[in-house]
């Protein structure tokens, strides 16, 4: 009788995790299709080749629109885990209705491009789990972030693993491994999730500096490959 309730347990969590993961994918899709149409963009997931890409000076970017809540106003991109996070859309909050389609940005953090830290959450478990392989990530590893007229390339300089009442990685921390000289602009994003998997005992932070932004008609050379 143990076995076979432990068994049968097993199986509803299994199918619990699989019915929230189908229903999160689908949300995300939805979003991210409807995102592409707001900017007159094909509805794809594969960014298609242009080159040469070229970088454009700080000051040449234009002026980005605070999102509003539940808005996705941006797709993310982790080559390193591209199974898991390869345009996947990014909603203004991190409560369970912005979290269960995508990724979620802390409102009081800054948005791309500006200066300051671009904060963001993602599940690891269940509802999509974006950041399921979170584990795989290293150091100097790309993190590119789409938006309409932009493409923000950051890399990955440090982790951490916190307590979830750690607010102040959401902060400007001038970490010594983020590599910063004192006069250069703070411009971070930071990637959190649950630690460990199953669990929301800790958190699992990376951070990441800004390196390159593109126009949008030239994306990241980690993105694209010449056609066949």
């Amino acid at each position: 009788m143990c076995i076979g309730g432990a068994v049968f347990f097993a199986g509803v969590i299994i199918n619990r995790l699989w019915i929230s993961n189908y229903f999160s994918d689908r949300a995300a899709e939805k979003a991210r299709e409807e995102l592409l149409e707001s900017w007159n963009r094909p509805s794809q997931t594969t960014v298609p080749f242009s080159s040469p890409a070229s970088t454009i000076a700080p000051g040449e970017i234009g002026p980005i629109n605070a999102p509003t809540i539940q808005e996705a106003f941006a797709l993310l991109y982790i080559p390193r885990i591209g199974n898991d996070v390869w345009a996947t859309p990014i909603f203004e909050g991190v409560q369970s209705k912005q979290l269960n389609s995508g990724i979620g940005h802390y409102p009081q953090s800054q948005i791309p491009g500006e200066e300051g830290n671009f904060s963001l959450f993602g599940h690891r478990n269940s509802y999509g789990q974006p950041l399921i392989n979170i584990q795989k990530l290293q150091v100097d590893d790309e993190v590119i972030v789409e938006t309409k007229d932009f493409w923000f390339v950051y890399i990955l300089k440090h982790d951490k693993i916190v307590r979830p009442s750690a607010t102040w990685v959401t902060g400007v921390n001038r970490l010594p491994e983020l590599g910063l000289a004192t006069n250069e602009p703070f411009k971070v994003i930071t990637l959190i999730t649950c630690e460990p998997r199953h669990s929301t005992e800790k958190r699992w932070v990376w951070w990441g500096v800004l390196k390159a932004v593109y126009p949008h008609a030239t994306p990241p050379p980690a993105l694209v490959k010449p056609n066949d």
